[in-house]
């Protein structure tokens, strides 16, 4: 059935999690103008692409992220911006709940949203998508019609094209670099729900680089 289908590809995917990325080199990336957090001229800038359906990236966004706002993103060192790539075979909701994120985003609530839908994992389809809405005290008709009508359709497409094409293939998946001016970063790519060690270990080793 697709259930097991999908379990057995979640299981291959925790699998290749827990071997050691080799070090594929940097990677050069355009940020981007996903929803972000901490300064705009932090010295050293982290892409996350995500999936909100994807166990992984909750897993990260519980267990690391939060010492890393803490230590990094709070203290102005990093800033954090983040971008989508639905893995739409084995998450069939994860695309729609990537455009509700940036629907509440128009009010002012992208990340209310974005915690919202991970900590609801389960329960990503779109009528429940407009009751996270609704509970969050949007405007409904502002939220449901941008939903309805796919405005952020092609933003979530152009993502997993970019995530895509610097050798994304599951989820999460990470870039820390130091931005350039034109919107271009030389990075590290970070692949998994790995500890917040391994995200420390390339943010210090930028942070002590002389900036250029």
């Amino acid at each position: 059935t697709e259930t097991i289908k999908r379990q057995l590809s979640e299981i291959q995917r925790f699998l290749a999690q827990r071997v050691p990325q080799a070090d594929r080199g940097p990677v050069t990336l355009t940020v981007g103008e996903g929803p972000s957090l901490g300064p705009s001229d932090a010295p050293v800038t982290m892409v996350e692409f995500s999936d909100y359906e994807c166990p992984f990236c909750r897993r990260y966004l519980v267990s690391t992220f939060q010492e890393l706002k803490a230590a990094y993103i709070d203290t102005g060192k990093v800033r954090y911006v983040f971008r989508d790539f639905p893995l739409e075979k084995i998450h069939p909701d994860a695309r729609k709940a990537a455009e509700a994120a940036h629907c509440a985003g128009d009010q002012g609530k992208f990340w209310n949203m974005h915690d919202v839908m991970f900590q609801n994992q389960g329960a990503l389809m779109q009528d429940n998508l407009k009751g996270f809405a609704r509970d969050m005290q949007l405007d409904l008709d502002a939220f449901n019609a941008c939903l309805d009508e796919g405005k952020y359709a092609k933003k979530v497409e152009a993502d997993v094209a970019t995530g895509s094409a610097v050798g994304v293939t599951g989820t999460p998946g990470f870039f820390i670099g130091k931005a350039k001016p034109d919107g271009t970063m030389v990075a590290t790519f970070v692949k998994g729900a790995q500890p917040a060690s391994a995200f420390s270990q390339v943010i210090d080793r930028l942070l002590e680089e002389k900036a250029e």
